[in-house]
Parts: structure tokens; C-alpha cells; sequence
């Protein structure tokens, strides 16, 4: 199966000593188990749901199409979030909405597709813009019939997430942290009925 993995830095795997992030060590404990898969790891760090909109259709082309294995996995948000200069958020919210409704509307028509909701960081202050958003997208997903997954609240409570980000760049954990998040996506049911599907 090829899996394009779509969204911003933690997509990346910023702050990973080993350069995997979650997504290269989810992908890496699903081979060990059997799964014949190959990654495409399509993060840029920095992009809010806008830009994403912009450029996310022709890279899982290049990457997919005339495919019957193919799948999306999205993630991203927390930029959205983020103020600017100004203090304000860089994305107001109808806004993120918008661009991730066409997101999942283009990935859901040809492809199987997952979402994974933005994490938090610790910190009251974007968190809390952060989990507006979350939850917003929580509820498109479940009206367009997308999978998705939170993981607010396993990662607020985990010390290997919330630790590895204030020893780090105060934004990303560190590779443990990583791979908290790879193993909530591994455990969590849409996922594992993915890679369950008859290829």
C-alpha cells in the first residue's frame, strides 16, 4: 500500500533525533508486523490548511494516481493557530474549515483517507485556539464521512510529548514523543481496518 502522509511539521517529524517522526516509525512498526507499505512523507513545516489546499491534489497524484493501494493521511491545523505579528490567529477559523472541507472532499472522492486532529503543545495560549480548531474539525470529519482521530487529551497527559517539546524548540517533542503519537495512531481502529483492506 502507498500512503501519502499530508500536513505541516509534525507531519515532518520535526524535533525527531532519529528523523522518522511518527509517521516514519508508525509506517516502520506496520512493516515489521507484515504490511508491504511505502511511504510518502509530504509535511512542510510552517503550512497552515491553506497552503495545504494549494499543493496537496498534485503531489498524491504524482504519488498515486492510476493506484487501487493508495490512501491520505491528513494532519495538520496547529499553524492555523498560530498568531502572527498582529496577534491574531493566521488562519481565522471559517477559514481553516473551509480549505480542509476541500481537502477531504478531493481525498475522500479517490482515495481511502484518515485524519489525524493538530496536537497541543502545553501551553494555554495556542492550545486553546488549537482545540477550537480540533473540534471544528472533528465534526466536518465525522459530516464527510472521514475518519478522525483525536489526540488531545492522550498527548496533553503523556510527559514523553509535553516534555520533549519544553526540552526542545517549545513546538515539537522529541522522539519519544514521536513515537506516543505513532502508537495512538497504530492502536486506533480506522487505522488498523486500513491496513486490514484487501489490496
Amino acid at each position: 500500500m502507498r500512503l501519502c502522509f499530508i500536513g505541516d511539521s509534525y507531519v515532518t517529524g520535526t524535533g525527531d533525533e532519529t528523523c522518522q517522526g511518527w509517521a516514519g516509525r508508525l509506517c516502520a512498526i506496520e512493516r515489521q508486523a507484515g504490511h508491504d507499505l511505502t511511504l510518502y512523507n509530504l509535511g512542510v513545516r510552517g503550512q497552515t490548511s491553506h497552503d495545504i489546499a494549494l499543493r496537496w491534489q498534485a503531489e498524491a497524484q504524482a504519488r498515486l494516481h492510476g493506484r487501487d493501494d493508495g490512501g491520505i493521511i491528513l494532519s495538520f491545523g496547529a499553524n492555523d493557530a498560530r498568531t502572527d505579528a498582529t496577534g491574531h490567529p493566521r488562519l481565522a477559523l471559517q477559514d481553516s474549515l473551509h480549505a480542509t472541507e476541500r481537502i477531504l472532499q478531493g481525498a475522500r472522492a479517490t482515495w481511502p483517507t484518515l485524519m489525524i486532529g493538530p496536537p497541543p503543545v502545553g501551553r494555554p495560549g495556542p492550545d486553546g485556539r488549537t482545540r477550537v480548531l480540533e473540534q471544528a474539525m472533528a465534526a466536518l470529519c465525522a459530516r464527510a464521512g472521514v475518519p478522525f482521530l483525536s489526540v488531545w487529551a492522550p498527548l496533553l497527559s503523556s510527559a514523553a510529548w509535553c516534555g520533549g517539546i519544553s526540552r526542545g524548540d517549545g513546538l515539537h517533542p522529541g522522539g519519544a514523543g514521536h513515537a506516543v503519537l505513532a502508537r495512538l495512531v497504530r492502536d486506533w481502529p480506522a487505522w488498523r481496518d486500513l491496513m486490514a483492506a484487501p489490496r
